[in-house]
């Protein structure tokens, strides 16, 4: 298999990568794209909206937008995978939305993302061809990108809606899984953590602890990062900055330009209407992370 592959277009990113570099905690993020991950051998771990994952050779890891997720790289054992973001308007019009149902939102918690043994599917032929995509003439890439994104999409599908023998889910904390489902439907409205602990019959210190523990996070945080990218998606999608920052939960306009500059990097402004992926700057394909992570 090729050792490096790597494809930056308006709407597709695709890398295949490796890494022999461990980190002791969870590079903890957000994006505002969908995103797959096709894990092929490491020692990590993953932590998705407060579930956490042990992946085997082999595993896939379904991610729709604004899910707060991270990796932990364990050891120096090598980590070997192939990574896949995109934005919808990649695929056919006709196509789209069963193409898409493949990936559980904030609100579908009970739905699966974690898949495994899918090379015995014949999965990673399809890694593969845009492994070799990569490597082709920019016009020929172009005009195979998105048949192959939409080939890859469209096994996963049939794999991962058939065969329930491949799948694979771990338990997780009921009342932070209950926690995270709130959060994830009042985001546009104001929360407090006296308004989460008398809702969920928890002691504020004690909802501190269990949901940090779980989420690698604290909840003022997770809601920060959380709301900064649905408004950069409302931004991509061309509305105004006001109206995003009022429609994602901010109270007041300076508080959400504050704190998109923090994450983002750059002002509200400058996504306004602009490409999902930018090939130029990182920017646009957006990371919502604290300083110095780095992508799953």
């Amino acid at each position: 298999m090729t050792r490096w592959a790597h494809i930056a277009a308006e709407q597709i990113r695709f890398d295949y990568s490796e890494t022999e570099v461990s980190n002791e905690e969870y590079s903890l993020h957000c994006h505002n794209f969908y995103e797959l991950y096709y894990f092929i051998n490491g020692d990590v771990d993953y932590l998705v909206e407060g579930r956490h994952y042990h992946p085997t050779p082999h595993s896939l890891l379904l991610l729709a937008p604004n899910i707060f997720h991270g990796v932990r790289i364990n050891s120096e054992a090598p980590y070997r995978r192939y990574s896949f973001h995109f934005h919808p308007d990649c695929l056919s019009a006709e196509r789209r939305a069963p193409l898409l149902s493949l990936f559980p939102g904030p609100e579908d918690a009970g739905r699966l993302i974690y898949f495994e043994h899918l090379d015995e599917q014949q999965v990673p032929a399809f890694f593969d061809a845009l492994a070799q995509c990569s490597h082709e003439p920019e016009d020929t890439k172009n005009a195979l990108l998105p048949i192959l994104a939409e080939a890859l999409l469209s096994k996963l599908l049939m794999v991962c809606r058939t065969d329930s023998h491949y799948l694979s889910a771990p338990a997780s904390s009921s009342t932070v899984g209950n926690i995270l489902t709130y959060l994830n439907e009042h985001l546009a409205m104001p929360i407090s953590l006296d308004e989460i602990s008398q809702k969920f019959y928890i002691s504020k210190h004690h909802l501190n602890k269990v949901f940090r523990s779980a989420t690698g996070t604290t909840v003022g945080d997770y809601l920060l990062h959380k709301r900064v990218a649905h408004a950069q998606m409302m931004l991509l999608a061309g509305h105004s900055a006001a109206d995003a920052s009022s429609a994602s939960g901010f109270s007041d306009y300076s508080a959400f330009f504050r704190a998109y500059k923090r994450i983002t990097g750059h002002s509200p402004v400058q996504d306004r209407g602009g490409a999902p992926f930018q090939q130029s700057s990182g920017s646009r394909m957006q990371v919502i992370a604290a300083p110095g992570t780095e992508l799953l």
